[in-house]
């Protein structure tokens, strides 16, 4: 599931290891690409339902581009962080890391798309990507111990907040595991 990515240096002495973990998962679900990218899209609920997020102060550039800084409390670690959030409704929104004090890398990709007729309306196919390297050697290691759980939260989170917003999805997308990509 996670990556680990070992460099080099030219003459062979000095070694950095780069933590770069990454996910992937394809679903469909049973609400709408509108539905999901405004859930996903609007950044100030977050504190309301996804796990770790303890606040968000969000400022709009335009139609599709937010900046955001975020603050994560995941025992013991309390941060936060700046992102830059750009969209395309109703089928993509993309998230990266600006400032550069916590994560070498902080990449996620929401993309929405069309399901088969044979499911259920409304209902959607769901792209999730996600990479990220912490600066912090410490961040690294407790990170690799829980990403699978945060990981997996996180995409539910998203999926329940869209039940309380739109009510019952069209059918029980949690009936199928998804197709993990990475």
């Amino acid at each position: 599931m996670a990556k680990v990515l070992t460099n080099r240096c030219f003459w062979g002495s000095a070694r950095r290891v780069n933590r770069v973990m990454s996910y992937a998962e394809k679903r469909v679900i049973g609400f709408s690409a509108e539905q999901m990218f405004d859930v996903v899209f609007t950044v100030d609920d977050y504190p309301s339902f996804v796990p770790w997020c303890k606040g968000a102060d969000v400022r709009k550039i335009s139609e599709r581009t937010l900046e955001a800084e975020l603050w994560i409390g995941f025992p013991p670690l309390n941060e936060h962080y700046m992102s830059k959030v750009t969209s395309l409704y109703p089928n993509v929104v993309h998230s990266i890391c600006t400032d550069g004090r916590l994560f070498h890398i902080l990449d996620t990709t929401w993309r929405f798309g069309p399901s088969s007729y044979s499911y259920p309306q409304p209902s959607c196919t769901l792209h999730f990507s996600l990479e990220f390297e912490f600066k912090s050697a410490l961040h690294a290691q407790l990170s690799q111990m829980f990403f699978g759980q945060v990981v997996r939260k996180m995409v539910a989170a998203f999926l329940h907040r869209a039940e309380y917003c739109y009510g019952k999805p069209s059918f029980d997308h949690f009936q199928e595991p998804p197709d993990i990509l990475t």
